[in-house]
């Protein structure tokens, strides 16, 4: 219910309201006077209840005191005159006050109820969309999970051409799907939430080094703030966890110490780049992009699916360098 003299609203339209309905109440019971005679107060008792409703509270009560004295004035005898009858004017009068103080009074109380729950209304629809949207975003996430891990599970599979290949690879396949299982923890951590990308993958990278039991490797992370959608930032993660892996296996297996650097960022020409380094002897020899290396497969594939490429080197200053570069959101489809 709206009312219209109520707080935030239109204050005028309530005392134009109560204004025209005390006029109409008072040409009333004036035109009517001797139809009306022994009810002074008849027509303002609608006046106010009529104000109540539309107008709000303090019309309403400035319209019951506007009443009362008009009542009093001019249809109390002896009519025109401010002299009372005791002590049945006196009764007429507390009448008409206590009347129309109820009136006031349960009408208000009314219209905040329906108010409330009119509010309470609208934040269950919004409550409800907002679960709708949820759970959409959940199913997606699941899919794009499960959709995940098949393809993992089908890399592995082409692996396989004896039992003792079976073997390792279900091993592989074990720890690959492990990754997969803190990939998706760290990045739907409330916590992590507000912090970014940056800290979702600095934790994602700490927790494979530490279930490595290499703590003893140093990790820096850079990744400023930008738009990157869930399903992005899910590929990104499994390329980051697959360099990390990688590096623990090659770069640091005879070392006590080490440095994995991470960069996710834009450059000048709107490209973003992924880029992961390590300090240790660098790439031997370039793997085959379509070769037997599973980590390499899977970082090709995930650049892929992020619409970019995958580029292996050394490093100027050594060690490894895995670059995933990312078009400009909005070229590819351009």
């Amino acid at each position: 219910m709206a009312v219209w003299g109520a707080p935030g609203g239109r204050p005028w339209i309530g005392w134009t309201i109560g204004a025209a309905s005390f006029a109409v109440a008072f040409l009333a019971r004036y035109h009517f006077a001797e139809a009306m005679a022994g009810l002074p107060f008849v027509t303002f008792f609608l006046a106010v209840l009529l104000t109540s409703f539309l107008g709000g509270w303090r019309p309403a009560t400035a319209v019951a005191a506007a009443s009362l004295l008009a009542a009093a004035y001019w249809f109390l005898p002896p009519y025109g005159q401010w002299k009372f009858a005791w002590p049945q004017d006196a009764v007429a009068l507390g009448f008409f006050v206590l009347v129309a103080g109820s009136q006031i009074m349960l009408v208000h109380r009314l219209t905040g109820a329906l108010a409330r729950l009119e509010w309470k209304r609208t934040q269950m629809e919004a409550l409800r969309a907002s679960e709708r949207l949820m759970f959409s975003e959940l199913q997606h996430r699941v899919a794009n999970g499960i959709q995940l891990v098949a393809s993992l599970l089908s890399l592995e599979a082409s692996r396989v051409e004896t039992a003792e290949d079976a073997r390792v690879v279900l091993d592989d396949a074990v720890s690959r799907l492990s990754i997969v299982a803190t990939v998706h923890r760290r990045l739907h951590d409330p916590d992590l939430g507000e912090a970014g990308f940056e800290k979702a993958l600095e934790s994602l990278a700490r927790d494979i080094l530490c279930a490595a039991g290499r703590q003893d490797v140093e990790l820096v992370v850079r990744a400023p703030r930008l738009a990157i959608t869930p399903a992005d930032a899910t590929s990104l993660s499994m390329i980051v966890a697959e360099g990390v892996t990688n590096a623990i296996k090659h770069a640091f297996a005879d070392r006590t110490t080490g440095r994995i650097d991470i960069r996710f960022g834009a450059d000048a020409v709107g490209e973003r780049r992924l880029t992961l380094r390590d300090d240790g002897p660098g790439f031997a020899r370039l793997p085959d992009e379509d070769g037997e290396s599973l980590g390499v497969l899977v970082m090709s594939s995930m650049a892929r699916r992020l619409g970019g490429w995958l580029v292996l080197g050394n490093a100027p200053e050594g060690g490894a360098l895995v670059t995933v570069v990312m078009p400009e959101p909005g070229a590819a489809a351009a």
